[in-house]
């Protein structure tokens, strides 16, 4: 039986573990920001610390050592509520207020290309003609419809073209991605497009050394890409520009749906295991190579000089990678560890990893909403909590052996490991992954088992010579075996989304539930004691309300209504098989559908004409949807009556006893889902009204 522990024995035994707590109440106050309907003074965030810690203050004298937990925590949540609050409106910046065509002026600052391949600009220092510079916005992207190769513009050049520029896209419906809210903390004032002839004008000096580098290393990583896509043509090449200068923009979809539906999508990403590849590297190639000089070997520590060496070839790799989000946060992680090595302290401990997530959620406290992050954290405390707890059970079988059976055993423990590593990132990540794109992967343990050594010792290690051997213009011979690697990772990729129940589809749930299964799996790492057992408690009930989620909208509607699709017995029945795909692709998704739009136009349960659709769906409701010039919203009267929900795209909707949405409503409302519940319509908005946040207006 277990010793019950008196308050002071558990104060003695946990205490040291507080400091890993830090990060996680940030989170808890940058949640609560974010949850919160009306933006709140920075002022109000900066003055909550006083009576936080006044009251904690105050019961430490009274309680003792169980004040100290409140103080600790109290702080914490201030601290995260405090820096969200400060990072919000320190980059908040005019938006695009409503669509307009105008002539566009900027400095062409990075290029990718959007879900349909076409060429995207990001464009800064904008003059937007006939919009005052103080609304003007800091950056724009602009699509390049119809580009012609031979004139696309350059990083670091300045350009003036005709565009169409629209607000940015705000959720497809209650609950889903905000891309308005991204968009506002990565400093993206709106969206637009161009089919006009782009202009180049001379762009003047860049402002400052750091402007200079900024547009130095973007013109360093696109012809690096660009010289990546030559030396290996098609699929090798656009994998291998977008795992060395982070450029995705040539990756094929079908290459791209096989890594995601394989679970190797993550290769895709500069991030945690690409920047550990490299800095490990080169770690144990300058400590070999100084250990093999004499002079150096006994002047001064090679562990030292090789932790330099791996920080500053992981600063170089960040600053030709794009510095991207998952690439910052992969840089502060292995700063943090090699930081560790000079100071002569473990490098890889849950102590370590908690100083990189402080650090990451004072810069940007945004990263604790994205998919990236939170992966990213919860596979690392997995592994380090995991191997931590089975470290003992294997120093008892340390022994020196014969070669002949050292060498068999070493190769197992390798196969173990890796076994093992996967399991714990898979069981940790998994859950997180299906929350946020409402699929699984199965099969993602054995596609990793076959990728990730392929990459750790055949790709990565390839790169690094063709790197050194690049000024000599020796790289290709080495390239050239690089992409034989990256080509046996996309045959894995294809192999194993090709099983049969490759993906999974999930439906949406609350974030209730991510929320319990991320306490319940620090509860049960990050703790020493017995009660650390009841995270799998808690980890459970996050799944079982999972498992019970709740029923989908019986209705949903894109913006201005310009999408429809209604719930039927087979699935979504949607009205259009093309158009509006991001917003289809999304309700599916989040259905827990695995359909194609056109599959799901193509179901039954939705009557359409010439301008017109009706459907039936809960307790007797009946929907009608009229669009097109013709429309006359007295002829509309009529169709007016109980229990029908009816919505008039291009005219006034008609009075009477349904419940009518016309055009003026419809722009007023944005997305919506639509359910009933005994009878009753409920209507819940994307665009909620009480919501008066920074990135919501206008």
């Amino acid at each position: 039986m277990l010793r019950r522990l008196a308050p002071t024995e558990i104060y003695r035994l946990e205490s040291r573990r507080f400091v890993l707590w830090l990060p996680v109440f940030m989170g808890v106050g940058i949640a609560w920001y974010f949850a919160l309907d009306v933006e709140p003074s920075p002022w109000w965030a900066a003055l909550g610390a006083v009576p936080f810690a006044i009251a904690a203050t105050g019961l430490a004298r009274r309680i003792g050592w169980a004040a100290v937990a409140v103080n600790w925590a109290a702080f914490a949540v201030v601290l995260g509520f405090g820096s969200a609050t400060w990072s919000a409106h320190r980059i908040a910046a005019p938006v695009v207020a409503y669509p307009m065509g105008e002539t566009v002026e900027g400095r062409v600052i990075g290029l990718s290309r959007s879900a349909s391949g076409s060429p995207r600009m990001l464009l800064d220092r904008l003059i937007i003609y006939g919009v005052e510079p103080e609304r003007t916005s800091d950056r724009v992207r602009l699509t390049i419809l119809d580009p012609v190769p031979e004139v696309l513009p350059m990083p670091g050049q300045r350009i003036r073209v005709y565009a169409t520029l629209i607000p940015n896209g705000e959720p497809v419906e209650p609950g889903a991605f905000d891309f308005q809210r991204r968009a506002f903390f990565m400093g993206l004032g709106g969206v637009g497009l161009t089919r006009g002839y782009i202009t180049l004008i001379p762009a003047g000096n860049a402002a400052g050394l750091w402007d200079r580098g900024r547009v130095l290393l973007a013109q360093i990583r696109d012809s690096l890409s660009r010289g990546l896509r030559t030396a290996l043509p098609g699929r090798q090449g656009a994998f291998a520009a977008a795992i060395i200068v982070g450029d995705r923009a040539d990756i094929e979809e079908v290459d791209a749906e096989a890594l995601r539906a394989s679970n190797l999508a993550h290769l895709l990403a500069i991030s945690g295991l690409h920047m550990g590849i490299l800095t490990g590297l080169v770690f144990a190639i300058v400590r070999l190579l100084l250990a093999a000089i004499p002079y150096t070997a006994d002047a001064f520590s090679t562990k030292k000089a090789a932790a330099i060496a791996a920080l500053v070839a992981g600063l170089a790799y960040l600053a030709l990678s794009g510095g991207t989000v998952a690439t910052q946060r992969a840089f502060i992680m292995v700063a943090v560890a090699f930081t560790a090595v000079l100071l002569d302290r473990p490098a890889i401990t849950l102590r370590a990893l908690a100083i990189a997530a402080t650090v990451i959620l004072l810069i940007r406290p945004i990263s604790l909403l994205d998919a990236g992050f939170q992966m990213s954290f919860a596979a690392t405390v997995a592994l380090v909590a995991g191997f931590d707890a089975t470290r003992g059970m294997s120093r008892g079988h340390r022994k020196r052996r014969p070669w002949h059976l050292a060498i068999p055993r070493t190769f197992m423990m390798y196969v173990g490991g890796l076994l093992f590593s996967s399991l714990l990132a898979g069981v940790a990540t998994g859950p997180i992954a299906a929350y946020h794109f409402n699929r699984t992967a199965p099969y993602g343990l054995l596609s990793n088992l076959l990728a990730l050594p392929v990459m750790g010792f055949w790709i990565a290690p390839s790169a690094c010579i063709a790197a050194v051997l690049a000024p000599l213009g020796l790289a290709d011979p080495v390239l050239r075996l690089m992409g034989l690697g990256i080509e046996q990772i996309l045959r894995t990729a294809h192999w194993v989304a090709s099983l049969p129940g490759a993906v999974q589809p999930v439906q949406a749930t609350e974030s209730v539930v991510l929320a319990l299964i991320a306490i319940g799996g620090l509860w049960l790492s990050l703790w020493r004691g017995p009660w650390r057992l009841a995270g799998p408690l808690i980890v459970f009930a996050g799944l079982w309300i999972w498992s019970h989620p709740p029923p989908r909208p019986d209705v949903l509607l894109s913006a201005n209504a310009r999408l429809v699709g209604v719930m039927s017995p087979d699935g979504r029945v949607l009205d259009r098989d093309r158009a509006q795909s991001f917003a289809a692709k999304t309700w599916l998704r989040r259905d827990g559908d695995g359909a194609e739009q056109a599959m799901a136009a193509a179901r039954a349960g939705m009557a359409r004409e010439k301008g017109r659709l009706g459907a039936d769906f809960g307790d007797g409701w009946r929907l009608e949807v009229f669009w097109g010039r013709g429309v006359v919203t007295e002829a509309l009267r009529p169709l007016c009556r109980e229990k029908t929900l009816l919505i008039v795209r291009s005219a006034d909707a008609p009075d009477g006893p349904c419940r009518a949405l016309g055009k003026n409503e419809l722009a007023r409302l944005g997305a919506m889902a639509i359910s009933t519940d005994g009878g009753k319509l409920i209507l819940r908005q994307a665009r909620d009204p009480k919501r008066q946040r920074l990135w919501t207006q206008r």
